[in-house]
Order: structure tokens, then C-alpha cells, then sequence
């Protein structure tokens, strides 16, 4: 995780007053550069290879990123991960980002085309704000920039990568990635590949990783496959209401290091005003097919701020014990059934009702796929995680673990709710509950 902060040396008379909240990304380093009357701040949270400040810097091209490329020695012998982002821009253009195995999010000005590229991964899990105002403004804070224009501030979108000129004016924007909707594969074997070397590369640090532990699916296999792998972790459990036989159980399957945690009343409200004071904004409007509810066919996120509230309270306490690496659960609900199963829906923003046809082109990419609570849920994770210097990386959203269960045919996923998650627990015989849709439900039984 890092920030950044990139805009016109005319627009502010101190580029550090605006640097407060953006430094809470990237506690280890800042460096600034001017660069034909651009200024570009870019704040460092070291994580792998050598310290290495940014911008990078090359013939006249400059280069920012936020995240990590997990591809990034097959490019060449670079000793940290960004280094290769230029050279490859000078090889293949803007189709570069397609050589990309990451998370991130990458600005290039190349002064020598008058070009500006901004790249989001395939789910836009880094934040990237724009706007242009006699010039680019680019920020991973869309409230810092609210602090300098009036212009509208748009947030990069999933999957795209947009090349503009000098003066603003979009020349070509390209898909990151393009996902195949044949549905062809009889068994779980290359998922379970897939979903297993996500975890890996995620995990190939000598930084410190956490979890949060629930009793649901999602946490459960991630928790799973780190135990499988002997991989050293914590996990943090809010008790509220969780299944707690559950978690004990899965405790007991590997032993790990697990912390319950009893959340009282007053800390989880201290915790949720520290959310609605600092956290930058999000997205809280979800399509929804509840017209008689919601006229307008969008409804707020009302537990966006009570469910930041919880993971705040245990990314405090991660952090205080130098766990800064978080492996989240987030993605099945939206790509492995869309809060639903066997036609039934969860929640009445459900599209496909948990059903997959035959024919998945028909139906793909439903609303949550990319957008809606996908959208919404990672910006809560990334909003939250940037208060502490903490980095979250998202295995469920790797894009060979996305396209294996997509390759699944319809009868394998519509077999069990998140089919391949049901069939790694119970090949494992790791404890969890059948068919059942478990949320976090952090302000449940709050102590006095």
C-alpha cells in the first residue's frame, strides 16, 4: 500500500498541508518530485525488495504506483517490484498493464508523447481519483482533491486502463484483463491450484500476515490454505454473532494464533467515529431489483460504516502487534452466486439470485461482478486498511482464481452455495456450515 498525490506546482503553496491523511497510507517514506511544472508526491509503505522511492523515473517518463506486482522478475532482474513498469510501457504501450499479475493502481506521464495513462487492476482494488482542471489532478484520496477544485472528481474505474493526452482529452481506453464465459470444467482441481498459488504469492513477504476469522466461507478457506501451507498467521474473531463452536473448531483443525475479541459498546462506537471523521469517501449507491423499496432502483450501504467500525477496531490492534499485511475474504459473495443460491436471493441487490445458465455470456458481468457491493466493499476495506498502514490483498480477486471458477460448468457451480469453497472445506474436513450465508455482524451483542 501507498499513496500518492500528483498536480500542478501552480495549484498549492504547500503540497505537504495536504499530505496528512495521504501519509497514513504510506508511513515509511515520502519523496516529491517537480517535473514539468508537475508536482509528484508519492508516500511509501515498503513491503518487498529493496526500499525504493518513487517516482521512477526514465527518459523523460515518469511513473507512480500503489500496490504490489507479483509478476514483476519475469520481466527482468529488477530488484522491487515498480521498476518494471516504464520499460514494459516503452515495450508494449498502453497494452503493458495486461502483462500485469497484481494489485495496483499506476499512473505514466510521458512528456515525451505529451501522454498521461492511468491503470486500475481488474477490480480497481487500489483507489485512483482523477479530474482535470487546466490540468491533471490524481490522488488516491478523492478528498484531498475535493480541497482544491470544483471540477468533477471521478474515480478510476475496474478493469481499465485510459491513455489522455496533455490536455485531458481520452485517446483510447483498453480492458486490463477480458474474461473467457465458456463453462467447460468438470471438477475443482485448477481452482484449488489457483486459489492455493493466490495465497502464495500473496504471502511471499517476511512482513507479517493477518486474517479476520469468521465462521462463514470466505475467511475460512483463506485460513485453510495458510494452515495447509504452514504459512505463519494471525487471525482476529469478533465474537458478536459468530458461530463460536465453529471458530473453535477451525481452531483446533491447525492450531494458529487466534484472537476473540469482546468489542464493547463504547470501543465500537470510539471506533465508528473515528471512521466517519477520517475514512475518505465511498461508494454506497448499489443497484437493486427491490423497485417497490427503492423507486430510484439504488439503495445506500447502510452497514458500510458499522462494518468499517469493526474491522477499524481489530486493523488497530493488528497493527499495534506489527501485522501489516491483511488477506481479505472479499469477492465470493459477488462472483460465486451474487448473494444468492439456487434462485433464492439473500439480498435484494442480487441479480442472478445465485443460478448460473448454461449460456454465462448471457448474464455476465452482473452488476456485482465488478460494480455495486464489489466496488462498495473493497473501497470499505481499502478506506479502513489506510488509516494504519496496513495493506490488503484480495486472493478470492486473483484473475486465475476468477476465470477457473468461471470455467466451472454451470452444473458444478450451482451444485452448492460457492460450490469450490464447500468442496475445499469438506475435501479438508474443515468445520463449517452447510449452505448457509454468514455476515459480519460486528455491532451483534455489543458488551456493556
Amino acid at each position: 500500500m501507498c499513496s500518492f498525490l500528483i498536480l500542478l506546482d501552480k495549484v498549492c503553496n504547500n503540497i505537504h498541508d495536504l499530505n496528512k491523511l495521504l501519509k497514513l497510507r504510506g508511513p515509511d517514506k515520502t519523496n516529491t518530485l517537480i517535473k514539468n511544472n508537475y508536482i509528484f508526491l508519492h508516500n511509501l509503505l515498503h513491503i518487498c525488495g529493496e526500499l525504493t522511492l518513487q517516482p521512477f523515473i526514465k527518459d523523460n517518463i515518469v511513473c507512480l504506483f500503489n500496490g504490489e506486482i507479483y509478476n514483476y522478475k519475469e520481466f527482468g532482474n529488477y530488484n522491487s517490484d515498480g521498476k518494471c513498469l516504464i520499460e514494459l510501457y516503452q515495450k508494449y504501450d498502453q497494452e503493458f498493464v495486461k502483462k500485469l499479475d497484481g494489485e495496483f493502481a499506476i499512473v505514466i506521464f510521458d512528456f515525451n508523447k505529451n501522454i498521461v495513462i492511468l491503470s486500475s487492476d481488474i477490480f480497481s482494488t487500489k483507489p485512483l481519483f482523477y479530474c482535470y482542471d487546466n490540468g491533471f489532478m490524481i490522488c488516491s484520496f478523492k478528498s484531498v482533491l475535493k480541497n482544491l477544485t470544483n471540477k468533477e472528481i471521478l474515480k478510476l474505474s475496474n478493469n481499465t486502463c485510459i491513455k489522455f493526452n496533455l490536455n485531458g482529452e481520452i485517446i483510447k481506453t483498453i480492458d486490463v484483463y477480458n474474461f473467457c464465459t465458456k463453462q467447460y470444467k468438470n471438477n475443482f482441481d485448477d481452482w484449488e491450484k489457483a486459489f492455493v498459488k493466490s495465497i502464495l504469492k500473496r504471502t511471499n513477504t517476511t512482513k507479517e500476515i493477518f486474517i479476520t476469522l469468521s465462521s462463514g466461507y470466505d475467511s475460512g478457506c483463506i485460513d485453510l490454505v495458510l494452515k495447509n501451507n504452514k504459512i505463519n498467521f494471525k487471525s482476529y474473531t469478533i465474537k458478536a454473532a459468530e458461530k463460536v463452536e465453529t471458530i473453535k473448531k477451525r481452531n483446533n483443525f491447525i492450531r494458529n494464533n487466534n484472537m476473540f475479541i469482546e468489542l464493547y459498546k463504547d470501543e465500537y462506537q470510539e471506533s465508528r467515529d473515528y471512521i466517519n471523521k477520517n475514512m475518505d469517501e465511498n461508494i454506497t449507491k448499489i443497484k437493486t431489483t427491490n423497485l417497490k423499496q427503492y423507486p430510484t432502483g439504488y439503495s445506500n450501504l447502510s452497514n458500510i460504516t458499522w462494518a468499517s467500525a469493526g474491522l477499524n477496531h481489530i486493523f488497530k490492534i493488528a497493527k499495534k502487534e506489527n501485522k501489516i499485511i491483511y488477506l481479505s475474504g472479499q469477492g465470493p459473495d459477488e462472483i460465486m452466486g451474487d448473494y444468492g443460491f439456487n434462485k433464492k436471493p439473500f439480498k435484494h441487490f442480487s441479480e442472478i439470485n445465485g443460478y448460473f445458465p448454461s449460456d454465462l455470456s448471457k448474464i455476465f458481468p452482473w452488476n456485482n461482478f465488478f460494480n455495486g457491493t464489489m466496488r462498495a466493499f473493497i473501497d470499505k476495506e481499502e478506506a479502513t486498511s489506510s488509516l494504519h498502514g496496513i495493506e490488503g490483498r484480495y486472493p478470492y480477486l486473483d484473475k486465475e482464481v476468477v476465470q477457473e471458477y468461471l470455467w466451472l460448468s454451470n452444473d458444478l457451480k450451482n451444485k452448492n452455495y460457492k460450490a469450490p469453497l464447500y468442496y475445499l472445506m469438506k475435501k479438508y474436513k474443515y468445520s463449517f456450515d452447510k449452505n448457509v450465508k454468514i455476515g459480519f455482524k460486528c455491532k451483534r451483542n455489543l458488551k456493556k
